[in-house]
């Protein structure tokens, strides 16, 4: 089981041999396909595991997809929403925007919130801290004091 873990394609190689500024597209090419291949190997990794005791039968294989596509829509539904919410409240509450240093906290803290709350309800916390990640990237960014940015 821990294959899917082990197995899954490392690009760090590649991305060591290209230079970001000379060639930003393949450099970003080669993160994303690195990022997308983690993902889903972790999600892979923990369908199966869910099904660990269950017993190996024709409807397995249906099991673990349908597994596979709950973990993935659970754990980016986490993600998303806790990514939004962080930038709402930092829209709507200025207060936490007068200094970088309680921005950093208010961010690191609602990343850690995002990975506890996924991994507590069993789904990714990996998956709902990257797409946390992006989500905050894009927009609680427009929103923090230019300290903090």
């Amino acid at each position: 089981m821990m294959c899917a873990l082990l197995c899954s394609t490392d690009v760090i190689a590649a991305i060591s041999m290209v230079n970001y500024t000379e060639q930003p597209k393949l450099f970003s090419l080669l993160f994303g396909e690195g990022v997308v291949n983690d993902a889903v190997s972790i999600i892979i990794f923990n369908s199966v595991v869910n099904l660990k005791d269950a017993e190996v039968n024709a409807s397995t294989g249906f099991r673990i997809i349908l597994d596979f596509f709950l973990l993935s829509l659970l754990s980016l539904t986490i993600g998303i929403v806790f990514g939004a919410l962080s930038s709402i409240i930092l829209k709507y509450f200025r207060a936490l925007t007068k200094d970088a240093v309680s921005e950093c906290i208010f961010l690191f803290s609602f990343g850690y919130l995002c990975y506890v709350t996924a991994e507590t309800l069993k789904q990714s916390g990996i998956i709902a801290l990257l797409t946390c990640g992006i989500m905050m990237a894009h927009y609680s960014w427009y929103n923090l004091s230019p300290q903090g940015q």
